[in-house]
């Protein structure tokens, strides 16, 4: 699947609506300030505007979670171009930053003391128990009235959809592939005539390919995270592609399955990555966003899962090149190619006015997140690309998107390909191939399911004489009666 192509974006449109087999599916605090003058979120502006059609427009306050942390230069200076738009053409809109972003532990907190901010972004797997809650305001009316229902996967939009109302909007979806770390391939002479890595095939050659690299450079081949929720997270990649399952409706009721052969050979070869090939990093206890993106930015770790904006991360965190990276799809395993399809809502507070709303789909359209390629939103989208092009970030690989409607879908290309500055051989593989396979998350309490498998790949990798059997045997138990048992 080649998703610069006309052929291709077609094909991703297809691979979304693999999305309606799910349920449910899934991507530090920080203190709020204010923007177009700031304050909490019941302060506005002490006048209102008008337009130019003559209509005073009431002065309103948002909160947007996921805010860009200083560090991160290059998304500040997008969102100051944002933050100058809209002040031009919404001044009566004030914009409160809120650096938090989701996670399972902080949420019901927030959400349970009011605290959520009006627009604030989720996981697919996430979705079902928000709106079960009622922690997200019914956008229905907004969605229809701006013509968004009939440009967005249809798919998509069943996840965030109860009784015929809809609480939130797909933002984005992803596919896992293969990341590497171009300068060690080239240290350890696995790159082509091209000074394109030479790509494992299979998890054996990723193994090989992992101690070759050991052998060569002395850093760690591959990276697997281990904590909070990420390592069972990266696993169902490894346990799908042996063929195992791991939730499964028996007579009406969800069971826990992920005890069988096939996934106990799945965590033998991730007890093996530590015990017989010795790739993995010295620490046991590891995360994507603190741990990898540090060893993988500082030529650390030869390989590792992930998605194409990571990299961008490892660029704004710790000055890696954007030509130090390379990827591919994932690898196949004994049952062939699977690769976890997962992404991310943007949901809203549920306590938020219908101004507030209203005003939460301006700031949208501004950032060029809407299905209309209007002149606003076509800026948006412009200085996404035109800005992280100049910042030194990667354009050009990008995640699946979620719209259906030709002419949008083509006037983001249009915009991509503009500011493209990257080698695409070095991700053609991935952008090819990285839809073989795709499964999307498990239907219930998947994160607390990656929660649990967590504990699992821990206790194999600080234990040499751990037995995953045996691991796996309790953990289908205590996952049963903590949490399947309580959604029946």
């Amino acid at each position: 699947m080649k998703l610069g192509t006309s052929k291709g974006w077609q094909a991703v449109m297809i691979l979304l609506c693999m999305v309606a087999l799910v349920a449910a599916g899934c991507s530090s605090n920080g203190k709020s300030g204010g923007d177009n003058t700031g304050g909490s979120s019941g302060t506005t502006p002490a006048k209102s505007e008008t337009t130019e059609s003559g209509n005073a427009e009431q002065p309103v306050t948002i909160k947007i979670s996921n805010w860009p942390k200083p560090n991160e230069e290059a998304q500040v200076k997008i969102y100051d171009e944002y933050v100058a738009q809209m002040k031009a053409s919404y001044p009566w809109i004030t914009l409160e930053k809120d650096e938090w972003g989701y996670d399972v532990s902080s949420f019901l907190p927030k959400a349970a003391s009011g605290q959520l901010p009006t627009i604030y972004e989720t996981f697919f797997t996430e979705a079902d128990k928000i709106i079960k809650a009622k922690y997200s305001a019914d956008i229905t009316d907004l969605l229809q009235k701006n013509d968004w229902t009939s440009a967005l996967n249809p798919d998509l939009l069943k996840l965030i959809q109860k009784d015929g109302k809809y609480y939130g909007i797909p933002k984005d979806g992803y596919v896992i592939g293969l990341m590497y770390n171009v300068n060690l391939f080239k240290e350890a002479g696995l790159v082509d005539a091209e000074g394109v890595p030479v790509f494992p095939k299979t998890y054996e050659e990723l193994a090989q390919t992992a101690k070759t690299i050991k052998d060569k450079t002395g850093k760690a081949g591959f990276f697997f995270p281990t904590k909070n929720n990420q390592g069972g997270w990266m696993f169902m990649n490894i346990a799908w592609a042996h063929g195992a399952e791991f939730e499964a409706q028996v007579d009406g009721k969800w069971q826990a399955v992920f005890n069988s052969p096939e996934a106990v050979a799945a965590l033998q070869y991730v007890k093996d990555l530590k015990w017989k090939y010795d790739v993995l990093p010295a620490n046991n206890l590891v995360d994507i966003g603190t741990d990898m993106f540090q060893m993988f930015g500082t030529d650390q770790v030869g390989m590792s899962f992930g998605v194409p904006d990571w990299g961008n991360a490892m660029i704004q965190g710790f000055q890696m090149s954007k030509d130090n990276l390379a990827m591919s799809a994932l690898p196949a395993g004994p049952k062939g190619n699977v690769t976890l399809l997962g992404g991310g809502l943007y949901m809203f507070a549920p306590q938020a006015t219908a101004e507030q709303l209203e005003a939460t789909f301006k700031w949208l359209e501004v950032r060029g997140f809407s299905p209309q390629a209007t002149p606003e939103t076509l800026a948006g989208l412009e200085t996404q690309s035109k800005t992280s092009n100049e910042q030194g970030m990667i354009v050009g690989p990008h995640s699946l998107r979620v719209w259906i409607n030709e002419d949008r879908i083509a006037a983001e290309q249009e915009i991509i390909q503009k500011y493209t500055n990257v080698n695409m051989a070095m991700f053609e593989d991935y952008m090819t191939n990285g839809g073989n396979g795709l499964r999307p998350e498990e239907p219930v309490n998947a994160q607390e399911l990656y929660k649990t498998l967590d504990v699992v790949i821990q206790t194999v990798l600080t234990n040499k004489d751990a037995d995953p059997q045996a691991l796996l045997d309790k953990a289908v138990v205590d996952f049963q009666k903590d949490y399947l048992d309580k959604a029946q």
